[in-house]
């Protein structure tokens, strides 16, 4: 089971960021139904494997498996990640991000003093394309910003979502033959870093790294 060490003042810090309490208008000029985050509970399993699950439908497409095979692989994939995650991120947070009162995804995070690392964000199909994730993602953004920390993140090199995180001021750093791992710094110490290191630094990190939020 997904329990990781949620704290209340990360919990309480990211919900004032999501969203104004009053309008349930989100931050960011974005409009979508009131967002939160609970802190991941063992009545929540079920709704875990199914967010996992949703993620790893267009891959099962291709496969030609029947149901009960694709069901069988899925979970496999879906213990044998929980215990990777519980195993190297001992201290992660673990969220059910929910609209309303309906639960719509995950996110996991894993807060580190110089960062904070994206290790998992998913919607469901469902609720998918409604300004969710742009609206979680900034928030996770500013709230790097106002610790003066990086946010970092691994994608596939082939996921649709790489354009997104582009678009958001996210640039590849590292580059892996399945995985590309890229991370956004907050405009301060990116420009910092450009000043110190020069034009070649610009050419590495690319124009969008440095965002206000």
């Amino acid at each position: 089971m997904f329990e990781g060490r949620s704290s209340a003042p990360s919990l309480s810090g990211l919900n004032a960021l999501i969203a104004d309490g009053d309008e349930g208008t989100l931050t960011f000029g974005i409009s979508v139904p009131p967002l939160s985050l609970y802190p991941v509970r063992p009545s929540d399993e079920p709704f875990l494997y199914l967010t996992f699950a949703s993620t790893r439908t267009a891959e099962m497409a291709l496969t030609g498996w029947n149901a009960d095979q694709q069901e069988a692989f899925l979970r496999m994939q879906y213990e044998a990640q929980r215990r990777s995650y519980l195993l190297q991120l001992p201290d992660a947070e673990y969220w059910v991000i929910r609209r309303h009162e309906t639960a719509v995804g995950r996110l996991i995070l894993d807060r580190k003093p110089e960062e904070i690392h994206i290790v998992d964000i998913a919607i469901l199909a469902e609720f998918r394309g409604q300004g969710i994730g742009s609206t979680l993602m900034q928030a996770i953004m500013k709230d790097a910003s106002e610790g003066a920390k990086a946010v970092r993140l691994h994608v596939e090199r082939f996921n649709p979502a790489l354009g997104w995180y582009e678009r958001l001021g996210f640039s590849v750093v590292n580059s892996g033959p399945v995985y590309l791992e890229m991370v956004w710094q907050p405009c301060s110490e990116a420009s910092g870093s450009r000043e110190a290191r020069g034009s070649a630094a610009e050419s590495e990190v690319g124009s969008g790294v440095c965002r206000s939020i």
